[in-house]
């Protein structure tokens, strides 16, 4: 049986497995040079002052121009693109001003640490050791606005809400209008929606619930849709 010609020439795989070795070389020796001027990347903050606030749930941190969206929670929209401004939205953002200026502040974070926009999601703690979300809540500046994974503080939060919403303060002066004979609400986003939204018609049918009371929705701590914004 012949012999191939590959495998009698010896000149062939030695060229090839020379060249390999010098690429091996070549990277290793890059690698080294650049290993002493690296730094390791770095995580979001553990701590910050706030430079400004853009919203009532959004602020930037000084120094390291880090935008935080405070988790867990939404605040009324500050005008934009030709839209007014939510009910409160100014108030919201005055009072998430006064709750931080001049402090150091404790961030803690939950599972997903950013999102799609790029902002840093925490959690935003006062020296004394109250949580600035759920100071907006109990003031009704805010509402609850659980998103898994993250819901670390959700029972907190839902606690804050349930004791602004009896007191109908702040956002519940009108959010408590009950629009629609009736809800749906996803399961696993805990979004609530009008039952003509166009959104809520993807939902799969195992997470859907229907939801009869607004109150009662706010209550359990679902959210309203950002797009057919029932109740408001």
């Amino acid at each position: 049986m012949p012999v191939s010609q590959s495998c009698t020439n010896p000149k062939r795989p030695g060229f090839y497995y020379v060249l390999r070795i010098w690429w091996a070389l070549a990277l290793a020796g890059w690698a080294v040079a650049i290993l002493p001027g690296c730094e390791a990347p770095k995580g979001p903050p553990r701590e910050g002052a706030v430079a400004q606030v853009l919203d009532g749930d959004t602020v930037v941190l000084a120094g390291t121009g880090h935008k935080v969206r405070l988790l867990g929670i939404d605040a009324p929209e500050m005008e934009r693109e030709g839209q007014p401004a939510e009910f409160l939205a100014h108030q919201a953002r005055a009072e998430l001003d006064r709750l931080t200026r001049g402090q150091e502040l404790r961030l803690e974070y939950d599972q997903l640490r950013y999102d799609h926009y790029g902002r840093t999601l925490a959690y935003l703690f006062l020296p004394s050791g109250a949580m600035v979300n759920s100071e907006m809540v109990r003031q009704g500046l805010s509402h609850v606005y659980s998103r898994p994974p993250n819901v670390r503080f959700r029972d907190a939060l839902l606690a804050a809400q349930r004791e602004a919403l009896e007191a109908r303060r702040g956002i519940w002066q009108k959010r408590l209008k009950q629009d629609e004979p009736h809800y749906l609400v996803n399961r696993n986003s805990l979004i609530f929606h009008r039952p003509n939204c166009a959104l809520a018609a993807k939902m799969a049918p195992a997470n859907r619930m229907r939801l009869d009371s607004l109150k009662e929705g706010y209550l359990q701590g679902f959210s309203p849709c950002r797009s057919c914004k029932p109740g408001g």
